[in-house]
């Protein structure tokens, strides 16, 4: 059972990284996020079936700050099956969507994904060793 609670533990970290990609790590969940990344984060965790302690779950960012905390949740995925690296790669581009920055393209359509949440997508790729194709099928498994 720890090792389930410790990949969704490792999940949730993973997408909330990506909500807070662009700001700092605080000690306070309220008003941290928007209500819509908020709502996206409860339905990841709906449709996981996640107990999560949002206590807890702060103070282990605070603990290990951002970067590190980013490094153990990759860490924890990368010891589990595909389906899940593929899961938690796709959720991380939901909520990427889903956090938008207030950010323009030059044709004036909105810029879905920041720098650093791109940067944070493409090293999560990397290290779980997703093809483009792995990716592209996952779609499916996050509906």
């Amino acid at each position: 059972m720890a090792q389930e609670m410790y990949k969704h533990d490792a999940l949730l970290h993973l997408v909330y990284a990506i909500a807070k990609a662009d700001e700092p790590i605080t000690n306070v969940w309220v008003n941290e996020v928007s209500e819509e990344e908020y709502e996206y984060f409860k339905k990841i965790r709906q449709a996981e079936g996640i107990e999560i302690n949002f206590s807890d779950f702060i103070d282990k960012r605070i603990d290990l700050r951002s970067d590190s905390i980013f490094e153990e949740a990759l860490k924890a995925i990368n010891g589990c099956g595909k389906e899940w690296k593929i899961k938690a790669v796709i959720y991380m581009t939901r909520m990427a969507c889903k956090s938008w920055e207030g950010r323009y393209l030059k044709d004036g359509s909105k810029l879905s994904i920041s720098t650093n949440e791109s940067a944070m997508y493409n090293k999560a790729k990397e290290y779980f060793r997703l093809t483009d194709e792995e990716v592209e099928r996952g779609w499916e498994l996050t509906k």
